[in-house]
């Protein structure tokens, strides 16, 4: 049976660690930086811009990525290609697919002030809920894909803590109490819609089908990144190369979901969004 990832199992060598925080801090500087560099005439901000963010920050993690997969983790170049090839896919969409059609929607719809992105707790919201989908769908691929190397440690740690009817004893507790705290719940729920909010307006806007079609791409490229990081794992015999990679990713993940908040700061400073208060004004 498989076990859950732990941070016991990631195999960080110190040049990884390097690579991975100077991949966070270039990026970080591009995406405060670049969108300040070009006129903020008009109502949105220029595609081009985006697309010149997106390139730079899809360069410098993509080559990072790249190179801590083959020389700290010793996966084929195959592997590092596929992971390559998914985080791109979905800074296309993160920086460049995803704002272009929030700002084509907001147009045309105005959004509420106090669900709006252009403050800093409302994109944290919004980023983080958006961020729990893309763990769920990564979650289930390392899942599928961990059987491969389940030999390899016969000691299922999570399936010794966590069984189905514990799970479930936990989830009913956990909805009484949500239920029973009335307003309480209202108001750890409300953050959460600034992100379906964020949803609603890019699966609404023309490049719904394009982010759609874009996703799909990366899911796949990302299951095969993992079945090559599996079969690599088992190869050598050690399952910590498997969930080393798991690591590496969900780290960069989350990444990009930082540079997303930052990013979308900075654009509706410079290009205000259309909203609208509570009170209709």
């Amino acid at each position: 049976m498989a076990s859950e990832p732990t941070l016991r199992d990631l195999t960080a060598t110190p040049s990884l660690v390097f690579k991975l925080v100077l991949a966070g801090v270039l990026s970080l500087a591009v995406v405060a930086i670049v969108p300040r560099t070009v006129s903020s005439s008009g109502d949105v901000p220029p595609v081009g811009m985006l697309l010149v963010t997106a390139t730079i920050v899809g360069v410098i993690c993509g080559v990072l990525l790249f190179w801590g997969l083959r020389s700290d983790l010793g996966l084929p170049a195959t592997a590092a290609v596929y992971a390559v090839a998914f985080n791109v896919l979905v800074i296309i969409v993160k920086l460049t697919l995803g704002p272009h059609g929030f700002y084509e929607v907001n147009q045309v719809e105005d959004i509420d002030s106090t669900l709006a992105i252009d403050n800093s707790f409302m994109a944290f919201c919004a980023a983080a809920a958006v961020f729990i989908l893309y763990v769920a769908a990564y979650l289930v691929l390392y899942r599928y894909f961990r059987v491969k190397v389940a030999h390899l440690e016969p000691q299922d740690r999570f399936a010794r803590i966590v069984s189905g009817r514990k799970v479930a004893i936990t989830v009913v507790v956990l909805t009484i109490l949500l239920v029973a705290s009335g307003g309480a719940l209202l108001l750890v729920l409300f953050p959460l819609f600034a992100g379906l909010q964020y949803l609603d307006f890019v699966f609404s806007s023309s490049l719904s089908l394009m982010i759609g079609v874009i996703l799909a791409c990366a899911t796949a490229l990302a299951a095969v990144a993992f079945n090559s990081a599996a079969d690599r794992a088992r190869l050598v015999g050690d399952a910590s190369v498997f969930v080393s990679f798991f690591w590496v990713g969900l780290y960069f993940l989350a990444l990009y979901h930082v540079l997303w908040v930052v990013y979308v700061l900075v654009l509706t400073a410079v290009w205000p969004l259309k909203v609208v208060t509570p009170d209709g004004k």
